[in-house]
């Protein structure tokens, strides 16, 4: 999984070279001049003294009520120790630790009885403030039970440069699906951080192993549609750990809701274009794939940033074009560039007959995302997908990324 990320993330860079219109510059875009040719060997290692590392999500401790309570515990091995009830002025971080509004239909038994502590996290993204480089959120999943891959997404918030990270806590506003999980966000030109968030239900089967089941009637929540691309916005000027805006005329912010299993988006990611000189400033790009059991196929819905946390409708999903008679698409990656263009790496893993390889084209629009072109003649073609086998210890589940 990582691995073919990192290769979608620097072929697609290639492409966009090659497909983009001629970049329209603002008067002063704040690039400065970047030095041409090789860096020798002295002046690469004299450059990690100015390094440093700092843990960001040690420097605050989160607690939240999670929608399923998962009791098993793998400990004592590798520091695995199940879920821990949250005693009473162990959080720091000043968040809601439940229960929730998301929360109110859910069935018997749900959510757990106590906040819990988040004591793990895995995947990252981090995001710039246009209007203050100092200013940085990043988020990755806020893990209260590892051996139940049991999570929401979480936010650490600098307003230093990294140095510190004086704000954190889970992302409000979805708490009443069993996960939320791939983080990633962007900032709008106004200083507002979105994140795109995919919220999921599943229930524990007896032998602790995760049920994804097409049954409504056995999912916790049934208040709340089976999974969701959805959105929680934290305006700029936002200061406690609470101050997130997740609703829409009284509902969560939904891009695209799914109301039962079947149809499952995943792999989702945002973009907006912050260029001030660009037609289509301040427009959102919300893009996610959605597998059906037997292939997937790629979507995207937009809206405009209006300022202080808000945006219009999100439009109706669109299909993207891909790869004509291809059995699944996915790994989308959009960017904007100068001009106002956005492009998108999509990349297509052919069926059972050609199992081995995997094609990477380019989407693009050059109307704000109403209309979109491509495929591109394929950016790369013929590569070989990687294969692992995972041994896992019972109860613990497949993970989900």
């Amino acid at each position: 999984m990582r691995l073919q990320r990192l290769v979608h993330v620097v072929v697609p860079a290639l492409a966009l070279a090659i497909l983009a219109p001629a970049p329209v510059q603002a008067a002063d875009s704040g690039i400065g001049t970047v030095p041409q040719g090789r860096q020798s060997n002295s002046s690469y290692a004299a450059s990690n003294s100015a390094v440093s590392n700092v843990f960001a999500t040690t420097q605050q401790v989160s607690c939240y009520t999670p929608e399923v309570p998962y009791a098993t515990s793998d400990g004592p091995n590798d520091g695995y120790d199940g879920e821990t009830p949250c005693a009473a002025g162990t959080a720091t971080t000043g968040e809601d630790q439940g229960p929730y509004a998301t929360q109110a239909g859910s069935d018997p038994g749900n959510p757990a009885a106590t906040p819990m502590l988040v004591k793990d996290h895995s995947e990252s993204d981090i995001r710039v403030d246009p209007t203050d480089p100092s200013h940085l959120i990043g988020s990755s999943k806020w893990f209260v039970s590892a051996e139940g891959y049991n999570h929401v997404l979480g936010f650490y918030e600098s307003f230093d440069g990294g140095a510190h990270w004086t704000v954190q806590g889970h992302i409000p506003g979805y708490e009443g699906w069993t996960d939320n999980t791939d983080p990633v966000g962007a900032f709008d030109g106004h200083g507002d951080y979105y994140s795109l968030v995919l919220g999921y239900q599943f229930f524990y089967n007896s032998d602790g192993t995760h049920n994804f089941a097409i049954n409504p009637s056995k999912e916790p929540n049934p208040a709340q549609p089976a999974e969701v691309i959805a959105v929680a916005v934290r305006k700029h000027g936002a200061t406690a750990a609470n101050d997130w805006i997740s609703t829409v005329n009284g509902h969560p912010d939904f891009v695209a809701p799914y109301p039962a299993k079947g149809q499952e988006p995943d792999k989702q990611w945002i973009t907006i274009d912050t260029n001030p000189a660009s037609r289509f400033y301040n427009t959102i790009y919300a893009m996610w794939a959605v597998f059906d059991g037997f292939n997937s196929k790629v979507f995207v819905s937009t809206a405009q940033a209006l300022g202080n946390g808000q945006h219009t409708a999100w439009s109706t999903p669109t299909q993207l074009p891909t790869v004509s008679g291809t059995a699944s698409d996915s790994y989308l990656l959009p960017h904007v560039a100068p001009n106002g263009v956005v492009y998108t790496s999509v990349t297509n893993f052919p069926g059972k007959n050609a199992f081995c390889c995997v094609t990477i084209t380019v989407d693009w629009s050059t109307d704000g995302g109403h209309t979109w072109q491509g495929p591109s003649t394929p950016a790369a073609k013929g590569i070989t997908r990687c294969t692992w086998r995972t041994r896992i210890t019972a109860p613990a589940a497949p993970t989900r990324s």
